[in-house]
């Protein structure tokens, strides 16, 4: 496993890699203090399998910068760790592609375990869907931002009504991680089934 950390701060940054270092044996981990250096070094090597990256960081207006990074490295999750406790920039951060979102207040052990899951998985972890939240969604906007952009799309096929088999096909997953995206979304609508999702979803769409 291939990691890119970037992040100003040179003490945590080293902290960072050492943690992530267990995540699995041989893993490599480089360091970008700023986010020139990040893209540099995106553009001099390949088979990276993460960016890990704070939002307060030189060179770097963290919207516009990670939707930069999703659209040119789709291919490379990418991992928003930061001490903003601001609820919009998670938002942000997920709107503009990012596959997840966790503070560096969190126990390092709990990161860890987050860091395996998103990356061996696919699945999103950020504050809204960490705390249980049931918030009831009420249009199409709010479902909408409830969800990563990875796991709207998956609720649009299942509206089309497409297999788990087919949405892998068309959107280059493993079942698996179309499996588990269901899951997510089955819970952030607050229904059962796969049929009652594609209907509760309609009804959102229908709001505007």
């Amino acid at each position: 496993m291939k990691i890119l950390i970037a992040d100003d701060h040179e003490l945590y940054r080293d902290a960072l890699s050492i943690l992530v270092q267990r995540l699995e044996q041989g893993t490599e981990v480089q360091q970008a203090c700023n986010f020139t250096e990040l893209l540099e070094r995106l553009k001099q090597q390949s088979g990276w399998d993460a960016i890990l990256i704070d939002l307060n960081m030189p060179d770097l207006n963290y919207y516009q910068g990670i939707s930069q990074l999703t659209q040119d490295y789709a291919s490379i999750p990418v991992i928003v760790i930061t001490s903003s406790e601001d609820p919009n920039d998670t938002q942000q951060a997920l709107k503009a592609g990012a596959l997840g979102y966790m503070k560096k207040s969190m126990k390092s052990d709990d990161m860890l375990n987050a860091l395996r899951l998103m990356l061996e998985s696919g699945i999103s972890i950020h504050p809204v869907t960490d705390t249980g939240s049931q918030t009831v969604l009420s249009s199409a906007t709010e479902l909408q931002q409830a969800l990563t952009p990875r796991q709207y799309q998956v609720l649009q096929q299942i509206c089309e009504g497409s297999s788990n088999k087919r949405i892998a096909l068309d959107l280059g997953l493993s079942e698996g991680t179309v499996k588990l995206h269901v899951r997510a979304i089955l819970t952030t609508l607050q229904v059962s089934n796969r049929t009652e999702a594609a209907m509760k979803a309609k009804q959102l769409l229908l709001t505007e």
